[in-house]
This record gives C-alpha cells, sequence and structure tokens, in this order.
C-alpha cells in the first residue's frame, strides 16, 4: 500500500461508522446530527492512536518511521478540535452536555489536551523545540523531576486512559443504543478494543525485544 492510499484509508477510517449512525438516527444533517459525525470521528482517530503507536507493518511500509510519528504526533490537536465541536454542536443542540455520560466524553478530553500540552513543552521534537525559553523549561523540568525520555515516555502513555473513558462515553450515548443502532454501537466498540489489543501486544513485545532490536525496528518507540 502507497503513501496515498494509506492516508486516504486513515482519513476515511470513520466514514462507515459515521453512514450507519446517520441512517440509524433517521434525522437530517442538522445540529444534532453533525455533533455525532464529529464525535464519532473524534472517537475513531482517538482509536487510531493505539494502531499507529503499536507499529503495525503496513503503517510502516506506507509511511515510514518517521511518516508514521509525525502523523501519530499531529491528530491529537485534530481529535481535540473535533471532541471540542462535538460538545459545542451538542450543546446548540440543546442537549444536556451535563450528564455523567457527557462528563466520561469530558474527562477522555481532558486528558488528550494534556497529553497534548505534556508531549510538546517535554516530548516532541517540533518547530517549537528550537525556541530558547521552551528548550530551557524542558531543560529545568528534566532536571527538577528527575525525568528522562524514557520516563516522560512512561506519563505520556497516560493517554490509554482516555479510551475506555470514551469507550464508556459512547456506549452510554442515545445515538448508540442497542436496540436503535446495535451494528453502529458494536462496530466503535470492536474497533476501539482492536486497536487497544493492537497496543497492549506491541508494548508486551517491545519491552521482551532487546534494545538493539528495537531500535533496528524504527528507533523510539511512541
Amino acid at each position: 500500500m502507497g503513501k496515498k492510499s494509506f492516508l486516504s484509508l486513515y482519513f476515511l477510517s470513520p466514514a462507515v461508522p459515521i453512514i450507519i449512525y446517520i441512517i440509524a438516527l433517521g434525522t437530517p444533517l442538522d445540529l444534532y446530527a453533525l455533533s455525532v459525525v464529529c464525535g464519532i470521528a473524534a472517537f475513531v482517530y482517538l482509536s487510531n492512536q493505539y494502531l499507529l503507536a503499536s507499529r503495525p507493518q503496513f503503517a510502516m511500509k506506507a509511511l515510514g518511521a518517521k511518516g508514521l510519528v509525525a502523523l501519530h504526533s499531529a491528530m491529537p490537536i485534530a481529535i481535540v478540535v473535533l471532541a471540542l465541536a462535538h460538545r459545542f454542536l451538542k450543546s446548540a443542540a440543546g442537549l444536556d452536555t451535563e450528564s455523567l455520560q457527557a462528563d466520561f466524553g469530558a474527562i477522555a478530553l481532558a486528558v488528550v489536551a494534556v497529553a497534548i500540552v505534556f508531549t510538546v513543552l517535554l516530548m516532541a521534537a517540533t518547530p517549537l523545540s528550537a525556541y530558547e525559553p521552551l528548550k530551557k523549561f524542558k531543560a529545568w523540568a528534566y532536571r527538577r523531576t528527575g525525568l528522562d525520555y524514557k520516563k516522560a515516555r512512561l506519563l505520556h502513555n497516560v493517554t490509554v486512559a482516555a479510551a475506555p473513558l470514551l469507550l464508556v462515553h459512547m456506549l452510554l450515548a442515545g445515538s448508540s443504543s442497542f436496540s436503535r443502532n446495535p451494528v453502529g454501537a458494536a462496530l466503535m466498540a470492536c474497533w476501539a478494543l482492536f486497536s487497544l489489543d493492537a497496543y497492549a501486544h506491541y508494548r508486551v513485545r517491545g519491552r521482551n525485544q532487546p534494545t538493539a532490536s528495537r531500535q533496528g525496528a524504527g528507533g523510539r518507540q511512541s
């Protein structure tokens, strides 16, 4: 699979569940339907993050190690924007955003947002990394806290907590009711669990591999 084909499939990956949900809702493309579209896209792309982090061979072949890391690093911002749009559109449509179901989504959003800030400030090599005050802050934070890249990466992995929170949020949503939309809800849940399973296997496999083998497979892990 080439790079263009992979990216096309990647960005279109929410399309099937979106179509299923819109058909199940049976409503025109109003504010509520748009909120559902944004929510599904955020959910699928977040699930895709764990799949990308597992470094599947087909993705490595299509993008290369640097391209895969670049996509994995850029997508959290899009996920947060989509999640915020989902929440604001839902509120604009007159739906409750203070319920327990909404709280699960809000906590997942906060986890991802904090992870973005943490990664930009202390981990990722971005254009901002060359900014002198940021370089000094990073050096100060590492020295003050005893962090190194390995420990920072472990803290970054707390983003895995966002997945079960978002899964509960999705399953509690009215649009995911099994009596109303069993195929859509099952598809979303299965994709999230599949992605998490791939990531879990990668982490176990990575810990059991010798350092030289891991570096040969692409250097630093996600």
